[in-house]
């Protein structure tokens, strides 16, 4: 399983103009996207379901994630043979918004490999010995990333104190506790909710005949009946209003620092240019230029780095954290006039057109290996049709990102450092007692 991290920076994949992605839906209501690449004789096949952790029953966290597990496990034997003997790939991972199942395999082992696919759609069934075995190294797997590190243990903290549940909340991986109670009925009943065709994407990529792919495609996963998608409830669908000043010891790593947590734009239809715009701002102020130069060498008797990290489609609104590093620790509680300064030079159009210009550049060039792998393609498709993207805005991406302006850098970054922070925290070094 992936591990997918709280923070990161954003990366923006975008489509090349011979790319040509032909997209239907079965009659049942799984949609389906094709896209040829004949360059290597291989294939993607990549299932995603529009349902995650956001989808885990009430006090039962960690159930997608679960079955994410079961349903790799379920089919593990006879399908890890066959994928082992022709030299394939295949793994899975669990996020907020989707659970994806995916194969890389050789262009004539399709049929095979869309019976097999299909077979995880149409049925679990969960052996009690196969269960437990999996509880048990899901609970491991959770001491591992949370219990036992310190990003881990600090992710879960800041999301259960600053999102609520059902955007966010929780950890993917759910809380110990809660994961000790799922029960075998608990996953058949999340398996029948959710996994269905008329909630599920396929992505097809490599080397494949359209038409024959298709009628594959068709007797394979046509034959599923479609479920009865319930509505996930709105009780707790807005964010929570805290501001959370939380005090953490950590082992290792930066030790003494300041992180300012924004609500930012979403990636959505609706916020696509606002989301390239910030995402391209954000790259600029990342990378060692004048701007940030300038921040450091006037704060450099208190600050000895700042960092931006950027979230993209991770919950229903996207996050933005600047974390101010001190020089010393007893530099700390000095660090909180950083911000007001960095938010007074941001709004003052920090972002000039040579910056972004190289950004772009660098972005193309940085992407063109990318292109090549078909792998990484159905991943790109994947979570930008996972945010309500279509075929169409994911293929003109490339237009769109050039033509952002400078403008649009400079309001959005306007917009989004005129807001009050929705989380501070202040991080201290192991044993420090501030009194």
């Amino acid at each position: 399983m992936k591990r997918l991290l709280f923070f990161f920076i954003f990366l923006m994949f975008t489509a090349n103009a011979d790319f040509k992605a032909d997209e239907f839906s079965l009659k049942n209501g799984m949609k389906v996207i094709m896209i040829e690449k004949k360059s290597v004789p291989i294939i993607s096949l990549s299932v995603w379901y529009k349902c995650g952790s956001k989808c885990d029953m009430l006090s039962k966290s960690g159930a997608a994630h679960f079955l994410e597990h079961l349903a790799c496990e379920n089919h593990k034997r006879e399908f890890s043979n066959y994928l082992e003997e022709i030299g394939a790939e295949n793994n899975a991972f669990t996020f907020f918004n989707t659970i994806c199942f995916y194969e890389i395999f050789p262009k004539d082992c399709l049929e095979k490999v869309l019976s097999f696919e299909s077979e995880r759609m149409k049925s679990l069934e969960i052996e009690d010995k196969v269960f437990q075995n999996e509880k048990k190294a899901i609970l491991e797997e959770r001491g591992m990333r949370v219990d036992a590190d310190v990003q881990g243990r600090y992710e879960e903290i800041f999301l259960s104190n600053v999102f609520n549940r059902q955007i966010g909340g929780i950890e993917v991986i759910g809380w110990k506790h809660e994961i000790e109670s799922i029960e075998v009925e608990d996953l058949q009943s999340f398996y029948k909710k959710w996994i269905t065709p008329n909630n599920a994407i396929l992505i097809l990529v490599g080397d494949f005949e359209k038409k024959s792919a298709q009628k594959l495609i068709e007797k394979y996963f046509g034959i599923i009946s479609p479920g009865d998608l319930p509505k996930i409830s709105s009780l707790n669908d807005k964010e929570s209003n805290k501001k959370l000043i939380e005090y953490r010891s950590t082992e290792n790593g930066p030790s003494s620092s300041i992180t300012y947590v924004l609500k930012v734009p979403f990636l959505s239809k609706n916020n696509l240019r606002k989301s390239l715009a910030l995402s391209l701002a954000l790259e600029i102020l990342g990378q060692p230029t004048s701007f940030t130069e300038t921040i450091l060498k006037q704060m450099s008797n208190i600050i000895s780095a700042v960092n931006f990290s950027y979230t993209d489609s991770v919950y229903q609104f996207d996050i933005l954290g600047i974390i101010f590093h001190a020089n010393s620790i007893d530099n700390l509680d000095k660090v909180e006039i950083a911000w007001p300064y960095l938010k007074k030079k941001i709004l003052a159009n920090c972002i000039s057109e040579s910056d972004l210009k190289k950004v772009k550049k660098r972005k193309l060039i940085s992407l063109a290996y990318k292109k090549q792998d078909v792998q990484q393609i159905a991943e790109y498709f994947g979570w930008n049709l996972m945010s309500e993207l279509s075929v169409k805005e994911i293929l003109s991406l490339d237009d769109t990102i050039q033509s952002i302006t400078v403008k649009e850098c400079n309001d959005v970054l306007k917009e989004v450092f005129s807001t009050s922070p929705i989380s501070v925290t202040k991080t201290l070094p192991k044993g420090y007692d501030r009194d």
